[in-house]
């Protein structure tokens, strides 16, 4: 009975197979540009290499190998495509090798709760190289676990440090992070080398200069459609409706700085305002539905020439009011003293008003009856050479256009091989859609071949025979509208001539005038001289009479 060598039979062999999965995945991440730039990334990158061939493990697939701070992470791009990774996989990784643990997280709990989720549900574990701590033990784990709670308390300490420092460069003036749009950003912490210098400065762009007139658009009383079409019409500047909304409600634009470290204190910013105060909040008051009783799309129907009316002189935009006590509307330069004119022609005034005259200009594009039939043979001629012009042009446009789709697609495919990496990609997609949508812009812009040819002229003529009337009797918009299609570059108040000068007209009302004085001058009804100004006038681009009158 002392022979224990009968009982072996009896005894439970283990039937757990010994796990032959050698596959690994590395994550690399750096928390800033800085760190980016001083080859960081490729040292943690060397040693998850070695650590691997020092162990056995085959490096199957990389992730990270950007900046991305880990203070959250649902904003980690590069995290959350290695946590989507690793949950779909069929074959998943032995483990996740990481230089050190916090380049895994900085959350604490949250953190810990996602490597739980990796390590026990989905039976992929974290090695740390710097250490060769791992979490296949449970008593290593609780050490991986530890660390992560350790990299927590690590970054609020740090923030006690930092966050004094940052509060009182805020209370100086200064802005945190990314200038809003409109604005170029020198400083220390910018991303575009050619714009660090030592001491931050801000200051208004070329497009934020664009975005002012946007301001002004808005106190006129268009609304955010008509705004976002006039900034892609006539600057090809697209803006969407939700950055829109959210630039009128910045106090960034008016100079006033705001942030959740100052809690309800403000600042006066050190950057270059683009809009005074005062416009800021009456658009304010505009989009919360409270005038405070002005209303400046009233106040514009008044002055319709607003904006498009310039002085002779110094060629800059005249300004206007209105004398309340005498009832009386005027324009005026505040450059050129002296040069200011009723709006409206008066019993008192011994010139005309300044719209009044208006009216006559754009009577003067009338076209006589018995010139109609000659006018009538150069559109058809103008728009011949036109067509003939413009087919080249589409179809070297489209070709371009079908060479980036084409390129694109081939971008498209090495992304999804893993041959370029997720921020490259993003930055090639957005280059090739603004290419296409310039290419499309400026195809949209080429003349079509008419097909109701015939009927298009016949409606232009009888609108230009009518423009004045349609200025006179027309609403506010229709009046703007009018004034950008005959005066693309507005018009200029000659006081000592009592006329209306113009550096350019649109190219269908320079024809008209080009015909009559031509008809005027030959009296017999020749031809020949008023047929030679089609290549002239398409060279020029003819532009269609429409505009929903």
């Amino acid at each position: 009975m002392n022979d224990l060598s009968k009982f072996k039979s009896f005894a439970k062999t283990s039937t757990i197979q010994k796990d032959s999965n050698n596959d690994v995945w590395v994550y690399t991440r750096v928390s800033s540009k800085e760190q980016y730039d001083n080859h960081s990334l490729n040292n943690q990158k060397e040693h998850a290499i070695s650590y691997a061939k020092e162990n056995g493990y085959k490096i199957v697939h990389e992730f990270g190998g950007t900046y991305e701070s880990a203070s959250g992470d649902i904003s980690r791009k590069e995290f959350q495509r290695l946590l989507a990774e690793v949950r779909k996989a069929e074959k998943k990784p032995k483990a996740i090798l990481l230089y050190k643990i916090n380049r895994f997280s900085r959350t604490g709990a949250n953190g810990i709760a996602l490597a739980k989720e990796l390590i026990e549900d989905l039976g992929v574990h974290l090695i740390e190289v710097s250490s060769g701590k791992t979490s296949f033990k449970e008593r290593d784990r609780l050490e991986i676990y530890s660390s992560l709670l350790s990299a927590r308390e690590e970054t609020l300490n740090k923030l006690d440090v930092s966050v004094p420092g940052m509060i009182s460069f805020l209370k100086g003036g200064n802005w945190l992070g990314k200038a809003p749009r409109g604005y170029d950003h020198y400083g220390q912490r910018v991303a575009n080398y050619s714009m660090k210098r030592e001491n931050q400065k801000i200051v208004v762009n070329e497009e934020g200069k664009i975005l002012r007139k946007a301001w002004s658009w808005k106190l006129k009383g268009l609304r955010d459609s008509e705004i976002r079409k006039e900034l892609k019409d006539m600057y090809n500047l697209k803006i969407s409706k939700q950055s829109l909304s959210s630039m009128w409600r910045n106090p960034f634009y008016c100079g006033v700085l705001i942030h959740k470290l100052l809690g309800e204190k403000v600042v006066e910013g050190n950057w270059e305002k683009l809009i005074d105060t005062d416009v800021f909040f009456q658009v304010q008051d505009i989009i919360n539905g409270n005038h405070q009783g002005y209303n400046h799309q009233k106040q514009n129907e008044k002055f319709p020439l607003a904006g498009d009316l310039k002085c002779s002189k110094c060629q800059k935009k005249l300004t206007h009011y209105e004398n309340k006590k005498k009832g009386l509307l005027y324009y005026k330069c505040n450059y050129c003293k002296g040069e200011n004119l009723n709006a409206e022609t008066t019993m008192k005034s011994k010139k005309k008003g300044a719209h009044d005259s208006f009216i006559d200009t754009l009577g003067s594009f009338k076209i006589d009856d018995k010139v109609i039939p000659l006018f009538k043979e150069q559109l058809e001629l103008t728009f011949k050479v036109m067509n003939e012009e413009t087919q080249d042009e589409k179809a070297r446009l489209d070709k371009n256009i079908r060479a980036l789709e084409s390129d694109f697609k081939i971008i498209k495919k090495r992304y999804a091989l893993g041959k370029i990496e997720e921020e490259i990609f993003a930055e090639l997609k957005e280059d090739h859609i603004k290419e296409i949508t310039l290419l499309e812009t400026k195809m949209g812009k080429c003349s079509s071949k008419l097909s109701n040819l015939t009927s298009y002229i016949d409606n232009s003529i009888e609108i230009c025979n009518n423009i004045d009337l349609c200025w006179k009797n027309g609403t506010y918009k229709v009046k703007k509208d009018v004034q950008k299609l005959v005066f693309p570059e507005g018009v200029m108040y000659d006081k000592e001539n009592e006329s209306y000068l113009t550096t350019r007209r649109n190219a269908f009302f320079e024809l008209t005038r080009s015909i009559s004085e031509s008809f005027s001058e030959n009296k017999k009804g020749q031809t020949s001289n008023v047929l030679n100004l089609s290549s002239i006038v398409a060279g020029t681009g003819l532009e269609p009479v429409t505009f929903g009158l």
